[in-house]
């Protein structure tokens, strides 16, 4: 019975495969004791080492660019916060907007005719009159 491979397993597959090419290509060539031509393949080993090292950190970043706008699309703004479909409890516009971080503000307090909300990570609150139907 055969596994499933994610996407970036057969990615990191597929460049460890290319590096393991290269060297046995240096092992080979060292054998035969072309001594010029084995000091170019190792070069070429760390070269190609280098850009697949860059190649990993350029898909983190598009990844993270994905997260990131996948988040935009599902954040709405109702004035004064962003909410999404089906939660109950808003979003920090000030984390969000600043740092792109959805963060849910808490209900510090009822009051008959103010509610205030507040958030934790960036020490904002939110006063609000009571009859606002955010």
């Amino acid at each position: 019975m055969r596994g499933l491979v994610s996407g970036s397993q057969k990615r990191h597959t597929l460049d460890m495969g290319i590096v393991d090419n290269v060297k046995e290509i240096a092992d080979l060539i060292k054998k035969a004791g072309d001594i010029e031509l084995y000091r170019k393949i190792v070069e070429l080993e760390g070269e190609v080492i280098e850009l697949t090292r860059e190649k990993r950190r350029l898909e983190e970043r598009l990844a993270e660019a994905e997260k990131k706008l996948t988040l935009k699309k599902e954040m709405v703004f109702k004035k004064p916060f962003y909410r999404q479909e089906g939660d109950q409890t808003p979003f920090c516009p000030n984390c969000f907007e600043t740092k792109n971080l959805a963060v849910h503000l808490f209900l510090a307090f009822m009051h008959p005719e103010r509610l205030r909300w507040d958030c934790k990570t960036c020490e904002n609150y939110f006063l609000l009159d009571r009859d606002n139907r955010f």
